[in-house]
């Protein structure tokens, strides 16, 4: 679904994607890395809202590279952004029926209900009258409502509780029988290796290397050398 090659991006002096390539299929693909590796500002380059000075990416075929981030969504790219980035002068109701499609679209508003019953309890709230947990359901619940060909989530486990991070695993294994495709971000280890069949690590701007889910779930080794952390997150 989505290829991306040879992209870098440069703020002024500070080299931050140095030849990032990846590939997206129908199985989901996840990144990790420590802070500042660079995973936000990749995120952010395929949606069009940093601009990239050499590399392509596109999307089922179709060029996405110089594109502004609303011809990009246009062509079935939704994005959750790290930090929501949720409307406070509109209610949960009014966020999702801005992006809600057809009824007989597989995500529904009556399914975002049904898969977060804390969002139709708080329909008629506004976006920062939500705790965090809440407006990161929001902002997952906002890409889904967009049905796209493929969906980026930076850091979707952020500020969750446990209960609902499991909950939100079960969602994403889902995305794969609706024929979406998935770039998971994580900084959570273990939601990256439950989601996706594949992990990519990135170390300073770089994809250092990709393996099974299975295996970097298993190997602490490699966990200590690219992340510090543990598979249930930081050390």
């Amino acid at each position: 679904m989505l290829s991306v090659t040879d992209l870098h991006v440069r703020f002024g002096e500070a080299h931050i994607l140095q030849g990032v390539s990846i590939a997206v299929g129908r199985t989901p693909l996840a990144i990790v890395g420590r802070n500042g590796m660079g995973k936000t500002t990749l995120c952010q380059a395929i949606m069009g809202l940093v601009r990239s000075s050499e590399g392509a990416v596109t999307l089922a075929g179709t060029p996405l590279t110089g594109k502004l981030p609303y011809q990009v969504a246009r062509s079935g790219v939704a994005l959750v952004p790290q930090g929501r980035r949720t409307f406070p002068s509109l209610s949960v109701h009014e966020h999702l029926l801005l992006v809600a499609r057809t009824r007989d679209a597989a995500w529904t508003i009556d399914r975002v209900y049904d898969t977060f019953p804390r969002l139709a309890e708080r329909r008629r709230n506004g976006g920062t009258e939500l705790s965090g947990g809440e407006q990161q359901m929001l902002a997952i619940a906002r890409a889904l409502l967009m049905n796209p060909t493929l969906v980026i989530m930076d850091e979707p486990s952020e500020g969750l509780a446990p209960v609902i991070v499991d909950q939100l695993i079960g969602v994403l294994r889902t995305l794969e029988g609706d024929g979406m495709g998935l770039l998971l971000v994580e900084q959570n280890l273990r939601v990256a290796t439950e989601v996706a069949s594949e992990v990519s690590i990135m170390v300073t701007g770089r994809i250092a290397t990709t393996l099974p889910a299975h295996v970097l779930a298993a190997d602490t080794e490699i966990q200590r050398r690219y992340l510090g952390v543990a598979a249930g997150g930081h050390h």
